[in-house]
């Protein structure tokens, strides 16, 4: 019995110690595969970048040679409006010595109706004679 005694607490003792020793393993287990999944996140975080780092630098190449490319373009057809615009300036002021045929004046009335003007500025909307009503004529 004494064997029997003696084995009985130590292996009670030896339960508990052997339990917190597997709850430790478990969680260093646990602990050491949410290391490895966040490594291989990162890792696959570093190659997105990377790419994404290489599509803007190929954009940027690219666009910068378009925007370069458009802006050329731009000024050239600016160019050409200046020189356009130019000319006509040149021409306007070699004209202004020159009657333009373009533009003709209003040709001035002279009859009649001239010294009856005066009288309808003054009032525009003289005045009529009375007529009779449907009623008046009727009778």
């Amino acid at each position: 019995m004494s064997a029997n005694a003696s084995s009985a607490p130590g292996s009670v003792t030896g339960s508990p110690a052997v339990a917190v020793q597997q709850r430790l393993s478990e969680q260093l287990q646990a602990l050491s595969l949410v290391g490895e999944t966040l490594t291989l996140r990162l890792l696959e975080l570093e190659e997105r970048l990377g790419a994404l780092e290489a599509q803007l630098g190929a954009l940027q190449e690219h666009g910068s040679a378009d925007a370069g490319e458009a802006a050329i373009e731009m000024l050239t057809v600016t160019e050409d409006r200046i020189a356009r615009l130019e000319e006509l300036l040149g021409e306007e002021t070699t004209l202004r010595g020159r009657p333009q045929a373009s533009v003709h004046p209003l040709p001035q009335r002279q009859s009649s109706e001239d010294v009856s003007e005066p009288e309808l500025e003054l009032n525009p909307f003289p005045e009529e004679e009375e007529q009779p009503f449907m009623d008046e004529l009727s009778a």
